[in-house]
């Protein structure tokens, strides 16, 4: 009886579904900011997401998203050299200009395009 009453707590979480822990791995998105490069995907589902903002660098970066439901969502303050910071907003379906709004790491090409898509199935 002991066994089975140690055995019941992992039983019952093998019957919770599935897509509740994959939903919430899905809505975390690792950034990695350089000189002068943004490194994430290219493409997301919509929803709830956060993006865990890495500064590979030997400079400050930011990290700053306009688009669909978004007039700008910037990190609360520059993430320092070998720092990390996130950033938590709602995603829908569109496309969103990503890039560093520090000095003109934009000009030298810290910017890219999101493509963020319909959630599947939801």
């Amino acid at each position: 009886m002991k066994r089975l009453s140690l055995l019941l707590p992992i039983l019952l979480l093998s019957l919770l579904p599935a897509s509740a822990a994959e939903d919430k791995a899905a809505g975390t998105v690792d950034v990695h900011l350089s000189e002068y490069a943004i490194k994430m995907p290219d493409t997301l589902p919509a929803g709830p997401t956060t993006f865990v903002v890495h500064n590979d660098g030997n400079k400050t970066h930011s990290f700053r998203i306009e688009g669909p439901g978004l007039s700008e969502a910037i990190l609360a303050k520059p993430v320092p050299p070998q720092e990390t910071e996130n950033l938590q907003v709602t995603l829908q379906p569109g496309e969103y200009k990503i890039y560093c709004p520090v000095g003109s790491h934009e000009v030298k090409g810290m910017k890219m395009t999101l493509k963020v898509t319909a959630k599947q199935g939801g």
